[in-house]
């Protein structure tokens, strides 16, 4: 007996020495993109350790990696069998099911992986998926808003939430045309896509459409104005929005729009209350204070204009036009510096809207030359 035990001791160091030249190699041999060879060094070190649930977990990703994921599936229950709290084989364990489309065996594992850390963002995105692909909508859509919140910048996350927002919605669509296909709801719901692809002339149609069947319906009206506004066609959009305004009287979208119609005017003294009535409906509408300080800036008011553009860049400090605006009071007022610091921020943020896509335009097709009679308006941001 005590020739044995430190036979039997040796014998397990010069293993664990062997699995470790093994486990170096492998890990080499991942990190240079050859997959093969690492399961082979894994596969060498698990026969020389099967005790080690780790060695399995490394193995099965190695696996997961050239593609092999049944045998990677086989690894990471391997691994779990033995160490049922491993983070990296719960989570690769969901996405290897997921990748041979076995879904439903996905969550558990995905949910798991979770629970052991809050903030693995892959987990999320594939159990949310996961939960789509079983039909469990409502599941899928909580996982990704709590992934927003953990990950509140992430491209991945936020594209996955906007996708699923748009299934869900194209989802309520289909099946309103089929149970409402006459409604006006349904021709209201047509306006709004043909509005977000760009497609203002068929907006319009469908917008009327809507109206035909039930005038008194909020939200209309300023919908059909809107898209007259958005095109510059002031004088059809003035009327609807101040028929939206007779049914919904606080509809503060109206009042604003109406104010900067008489903006664009230059109707300054019917502007201006207008204006201010719909800030004081709605105090955090960064356009309207916006509008304000423009009417102010071309009265000759620079100091009461620089109030209200800075209130507007506080509010929605992305927009570029308030900062052209307060630029040009600077100016007038001569404060160099500050009007050059504002043309600068103008400069930077114009650059940033005119690389940045627009969501509907990636997403929603059929986006198209349907509005050649209508032409989109550009903001006039011209000093007086």
């Amino acid at each position: 007996m005590l020739c044995i035990l430190p036979l039997s001791l040796a014998t397990q160091a010069s293993r664990q020495d062997e699995a470790a030249q093994d486990i170096q190699a492998a890990k080499q041999a991942q990190a240079q993109g050859d997959f093969a060879q690492a399961v082979d060094g894994y596969q060498a070190a698990v026969k020389l350790m099967p005790e080690v649930p780790e060695l399995y977990a490394n193995l099965g990703i190695a696996y997961f990696l050239e593609r092999d994921y049944d045998k990677a599936i086989a690894a990471f229950q391997q691994a779990l069998k033995r160490k049922p709290a491993l983070e990296g084989a719960n989570l690769y364990l969901g996405m290897a099911y997921i990748r041979t489309s076995r879904f439903a065996e996905s969550i558990k594992p995905l949910q798991k992986a979770l629970s052991l850390n809050p903030k693995i963002r892959e987990a999320y995105i594939n159990l949310s998926a996961s939960y789509n692909e079983v039909g469990k909508s409502e599941e899928s859509l909580q996982v990704l808003q709590k992934a927003e919140k953990v990950f509140p910048n992430d491209e991945e996350i936020l594209y996955s939430l906007g996708t699923l927002y748009y299934s869900l919605m194209m989802n309520s669509y289909d099946k309103m045309a089929e149970v409402a296909p006459k409604s006006y709801r349904y021709d209201q719901i047509l306006g709004k896509s043909y509005e977000e692809r760009g497609e203002f002339s068929n907006a319009v149609v469908e917008y009327k459409e809507a109206l035909k069947a039930n005038p008194q319906a909020p939200g209309l009206h300023y919908a059909l104005g809107n898209v007259y506004w958005l095109t510059g066609h002031y004088d059809d959009a003035m009327p609807e929005f101040e028929a939206e305004l007779q049914i919904l009287p606080e509809d503060y979208l109206s009042t604003w729009k109406i104010g900067n119609i008489y903006l664009h005017g230059r109707h300054y003294d019917k502007a201006l209350p207008l204006l201010l009535k719909a800030i004081g409906e709605h105090p955090t509408l960064a356009p309207a204070y916006a509008d304000v300080g423009k009417l102010y800036l071309r009265t000759g008011n620079d100091e009461r204009a620089v109030e209200y553009l800075q209130k507007a860049i506080k509010l929605d400090p992305t927009e570029p036009g308030p900062h052209y605006l307060l630029a040009t009071a600077y100016r007038h007022m001569g404060k160099t510096e500050e009007a050059l610091a504002e043309t600068q921020a103008f400069d930077t943020l114009t650059k940033a809207v005119n690389e940045r896509r627009r969501p509907s335009d990636a997403i929603l097709a059929g986006a198209g030359d349907q509005s050649k009679d209508l032409k989109a308006v550009q903001e006039d941001l011209d000093a007086p």
